[in-house]
């Protein structure tokens, strides 16, 4: 956004610089001087309306930008929670929940912390009701 403004009052000064140089490089009438003189007054007012348009523009995008770093660093602060992991590999018979209870991993009565490891291992683990024998899984550690 803050790139189309500049670029419309680089236009504006453009146009009123290089209208000026035309005007001194030209002999032209009092009336002709005056018409553009109007002319210039229309474009500086369109582009003055397009400028307040943009910045219109410009602030809900501003708050949205606000809502995505603060999430940003939510999301940090969420991984960062996870960024120490243990490995445990896969046997026959194993699914996520179990797992999750295993001494190893969480402890008797964790088998709902089964989500953690699912998201900690979403590269690997398409769909959460199927793992498979061998598979080395990243158990994160609070």
């Amino acid at each position: 956004m803050k790139s189309k403004i500049l670029l419309v009052l680089l236009v504006s000064i453009f146009l009123i610089g290089f209208c000026s140089l035309t005007i001194a490089q030209e002999k032209i009438t009092e009336e002709e001087a005056l018409m553009q003189i109007d002319e210039y007054k229309a474009c500086v007012e369109k582009y003055g309306a397009k400028v307040k348009e943009l910045k219109g523009e410009v602030e809900p995008l501003k708050d949205a930008i606000a809502e995505l770093d603060k999430r940003i660093a939510d999301l940090q602060a969420e991984i960062a929670k996870y960024s120490e992991f243990d490995y445990y590999t896969v046997v026959e018979g194993d699914w996520l929940s179990k797992l999750a209870e295993y001494k190893v991993v969480y402890g008797h009565g964790n088998y709902a912390m089964w989500p953690r490891i699912y998201k900690a291992n979403k590269h690997l683990i398409k769909n959460p009701d199927l793992i498979y024998p061998g598979w080395k899984l990243k158990i994160p550690r609070p």
